[in-house]
């Protein structure tokens, strides 16, 4: 199974070829990390604000952002049994709890 991981704000770069994934039907897992609304200690140029809103708009793509452990493990589930549509999985850079 493909996947792909890299900083959220980064996703920008590789946009194009996301919605191309989306669009062909390929099943990737893309994983992207540091989410937050918070503005971290990389500042303002690491801090995603339109990104999730813009993948939950792609077409064919599963945008999904999991609040804690358990909800990341079945999202990574749900990624890997989605073999018809690329999968997002926005994680969060704050701790969370397993819940």
């Amino acid at each position: 199974i493909p996947y792909t991981a890299t900083f959220f704000i980064f996703s920008d770069y590789m946009r194009g070829a996301m919605r191309m994934s989306a669009l062909s039907e390929a099943g990737i897992i893309y994983v992207m990390t540091h989410d937050s609304i918070g503005l971290g200690e990389d500042g303002p140029t690491h801090q995603p604000i339109e990104q999730l809103g813009n993948f939950r708009a792609m077409p064919n793509m599963l945008m999904i952002r999991p609040a804690g452990g358990n909800e990341t493990a079945g999202a990574y589930k749900v990624g890997i049994e989605n073999r018809k549509r690329p999968t997002t999985i926005a994680l969060s850079r704050q701790n969370m709890p397993n819940q």
